[in-house]
C-alpha cells in the first residue's frame, strides 16, 4: 500500500488493439520524474479481452505483464487489473443490456482495492 493518498488512474480498455499503450506512456512518465504524486492504475478490460477457450488474451496478458513489471520498478505505483463485465458492441452499436450495473459494480470495487 503506498503512503498517502494516491493518484488514481482509471484506464477501460473496451476494443483497444493494444491496451498496453496509454498505461505503458504513463509508467513511463512515472519513470522519468515527470510526475511526482504516488499513482494507482486501475485497467479495466471488457470481455473483448477474453477467449472463448478460457483465460485472456495476450494483449491483455501483455498490458498486466507490464503494469507488474511497472509496479515492482517504480516507488510509488501500484497497478490493479479488474475486469469490467461487458461484452463491448462493435463500433455504432448500442450499449449492451445491464452495462450501467457492470460499470457501478467495478466503481464500487475499486476504492477497496
Amino acid at each position: 500500500m503506498l503512503g498517502r493518498e494516491p493518484t488514481v488512474a482509471v484506464e477501460v480498455e473496451w476494443r483497444r488493439a493494444d491496451p498496453v499503450n496509454n498505461t505503458a506512456k504513463l509508467f513511463r512518465h512515472l519513470a522519468e520524474g515527470t510526475l511526482d504524486d504516488e499513482v494507482v492504475v486501475v485497467q479495466l478490460f471488457s470481455r473483448y479481452y477474453d477467449l472463448q477457450s478460457g483465460g485472456v488474451s495476450s494483449k491483455r496478458q501483455n498490458a498486466e505483464f507490464v503494469g507488474e513489471v511497472a509496479t515492482d520498478a517504480l516507488a510509488g505505483f501500484e497497478y490493479t487489473p479488474l475486469t469490467l463485465d461487458i461484452d463491448p458492441p462493435k463500433r455504432g452499436g448500442d450499449r449492451p443490456d445491464g452495462w450501467q450495473a457492470a460499470v457501478d459494480t467495478i466503481a464500487d470495487a475499486i476504492p477497496e482495492r
